[in-house]
């Protein structure tokens, strides 16, 4: 595929991938909103219908405790009219007439006034005088206010009731100048009807003639339909299913409004919340008690908007990809013409016959391309010119470097024969014989490294019973270290004598490092003068590390707490020494840092505890095979990845005669 087809690719791929991403994000973002506008509006719809449930219960009690507190007022007034114009001396005719007339203006449609007997002798109805009493028969306002006559209670009032065809509701007081009984009474069928309109089958209509929903309930606690409303039109008016009605019970009361998906319908749930206490469903008195609201409210337009949404960007999509694709075709055609002369440029330069007059049309241009050919331009006719440069000079490099060559083979001849002296030099000093007799073994061994580091051992027989026991190590490596390897060994062998410390040994090897060597390297050193009769081992050590007395049964005893810093390092320092004895199949183990400071792969050094393990397993061998053994763990822990720490140097020395044995042959 060419560079070409591929930016036109390119393109248009992103234009069509844009405008599907817009369009997709646009619906299904429309689609949300529409669906979070729907639900809102369902849940407001429940919402109201529960508060106007719970409304509708507070409202009779509310009115109807209105209506008695006014029917009292009235009945009180009544009370005191009564007692004035009665006080004034007017006729019973006069006061009937004006409690007419007070009817006629507004005030309550029934009034009776009685005697201190009960009978109502003032009234504003015609008709024969009735008597309150307990026995009294014919309506309400008679029996339950005889107890006004003994102001036993002070005040009464009644339940609306039907009398005369008329739906009445009394009041009553004791009378304010002698004991009678005083009643008023009111028509309240309008009150029932207002009550009627404003209850559950009048809140629902009210919502369905909204048509903000598709339908309403009102359902008990046993999910009963109390109340329900449907807007005519195609399932509109189906009834709740089972799992409908199983999710209006399980709304918890005093909870929030819920919604769930019903088909093609959203169903949104909320429970209604009475003021005071609300009967319970078990309970007689909460049998038909609404307690949870159910609006239904179509749920069909976000998925017919979200279609005709993807519809419409499948339809831009398509215009806009071939829109694209057009003016991909004219903008590669015209951007193009000079990428192929740079590519025509490229090859002519790889085959060797560039002409620069090939990009004159391309270098005239005055866009990216145009500076891209004279940049390229310019760089084959410098790369031409470097070219020639760099074969001449590749000619003399080449010289240079064999030259070069040759010396660099001389340099590593010097360095491996310089290495191959210090080589002889360290083995040359080593003792070629150790002692030998039947109360001790001894054992040495030098392992070279890689490059002469200079350690060493050394046995020094300084009398037929004393005999000294060296094992050094210097730093740095080849022959200064072989140099100063030879200055160690001088100057310990030089103070060995008969009745000299390990400490005076060592304080005159650091004074002669400190004084004469030419290099700025030091020495470690342990001393030892062992006593072969008495099995006493006098040591001192001057910064050296691996000195240890083995027990028969294994046990470890590093010998290094006794010494100084290391020789060469500081003039006059001081030097201690310790005494060890060595009991019968009791070993000294000798040796350098290279054994212990030789790491594995994961760079750790072999170290004083695996040496002291490695000791412990070889209990009981001879010092040779001790020896060795101790070198293969060494060998093993390093492994194909570690790295041997310069030379490995051992000198092992076992004692084969117990203590008393020897000093009774001494």
């Amino acid at each position: 595929m060419t560079f070409q087809q591929r930016l036109i690719l390119l393109v248009t791929g992103l234009v069509l991938l844009a405008v599907a991403a817009v369009t997709t994000t646009m619906a299904w973002t429309t689609r949300a909103a529409l669906t979070e506008r729907i639900e809102t509006e369902a849940r407001l719809a429940a919402g109201l219908l529960a508060r106007g449930a719970a409304q509708s219960r507070d409202i009779p009690q509310d009115v109807d405790a209105l209506l008695s507190e006014r029917l009292l007022s009235e009945a009180t007034l009544t009370a005191h009219l009564v007692a004035l114009a009665e006080t004034a001396k007017m006729a019973p005719r006069a006061i009937n007439d004006r409690l007419k007339q007070i009817a006629e203006a507004g005030g309550p449609d029934e009034m009776w006034i009685t005697d201190n007997r009960g009978r109502a002798y003032l009234h504003n109805l015609p008709g024969p005088d009735p008597l309150f009493g307990q026995d009294a028969k014919g309506g309400p306002r008679h029996g339950a206010y005889a107890g006004l006559l003994n102001r036993s209670p002070v005040s009464v009032v009644s339940e609306p009731a039907m009398e005369n065809g008329k739906l009445m509701k009394f009041a009553g007081v004791a009378g304010v100048d002698k004991p009678r009984i005083v009643q008023v009474g009111a028509d309240v069928r309008r009150l029932g009807d207002l009550l009627r309109k404003s209850g559950a089958d009048g809140l629902v209509d009210g919502l369905i003639a909204t048509r903000a929903v598709e339908a309403a309930w009102l359902l008990d606690r046993d999910g009963r339909v109390l109340a329900r409303g449907a807007v005519v039109a195609d399932g509109a008016g189906t009834p709740l299913s089972d799992a409908d009605t199983a999710a209006a019970k399980a709304v918890t009361p005093g909870g929030d409004v819920t919604v769930r998906v019903s088909g093609n319908s959203l169903l949104a749930l909320a429970p209604i919340k009475y003021a005071g206490p609300t009967p319970t469903a078990a309970s007689s008195s909460g049998a038909g008690v609404p307690t949870v609201a159910a609006v239904r409210v179509a749920y069909s337009e976000p998925g017919a908007m979200l279609s005709r949404q993807l519809k419409i960007g499948g339809l831009v999509g398509i215009f806009v990809l071939a829109l694209g694709v057009y003016a991909c075709m004219r903008f590669a055609r015209d951007q193009m013409a000079p990428v192929e002369r740079l590519g025509e440029a490229v090859k002519a330069m790889e085959a060797g016959r560039f002409n620069p007059l090939t990009l004159n049309e391309a270098a005239g241009r005055d866009d990216e391309f145009g500076r891209l050919s004279r940049v390229f331009r310019r760089m084959a006719m410098e790369a031409n010119a470097r070219e020639e440069t760099l074969d001449a000079q590749l000619v003399m490099r080449g010289a240079e470097l064999e030259t070069k060559s040759e010396k660099l083979a001389a340099a590593e001849q010097l360095i491996e024969e310089e290495q191959r002296a210090a080589r002889d030099v360290q083995s040359g000093l080593l003792p070629r014989q150790l002692p030998v007799g039947r109360d001790s073994q001894f054992y040495g061994i030098l392992v070279p490294g890689h490059a002469v580091s200079g350690d060493f051992y050394d046995v020094v027989e300084l009398d037929e019973r004393h005999s000294l026991l060296v094992a050094a190590g210097v730093s740095g490596g080849g022959v200064p270290a072989a140099f100063l390897m030879l200055m160690v060994r001088g100057a310990i062998r030089e103070a060995a004598r008969p009745g000299v410390g390990p400490a005076a040994i060592l304080t005159h090897a650091n004074e002669r490092l400190c004084g004469e060597s030419p290099f700025n390297g030091f020495a470690t050193a342990f001393v030892a003068v062992y006593d072969r009769a008495a099995g006493t081992l006098v040591h001192a050590s001057a910064g050296h590390r691996g000195a240890a007395r083995v027990a028969t049964d294994g046990a470890v005893q590093y010998l290094s707490e006794a010494g100084g810093p290391p020789l060469g390092v500081r003039r006059g320092a001081p030097y201690s020494e310790a005494t060890a004895l060595l009991t019968q199949d009791e070993t000294l183990f000798l040796c350098t840092d290279g054994v212990l400071q030789s790491v594995d792969g994961q760079r750790e050094p072999f170290g004083e505890a695996r040496l002291a393990a490695a000791l412990a397993h070889s209990r009981g061998m001879s010092v040779r095979d001790r020896t060795e053994m101790v070198l293969r763990t060494v060998q093993a822990h390093v492994g194909a990845d570690g790295i041997l720490a310069g030379d490995l140097v051992c000198l092992v020395m076992r004692r084969l005669l117990p203590v008393t044995e020897t000093a009774e042959a001494v």
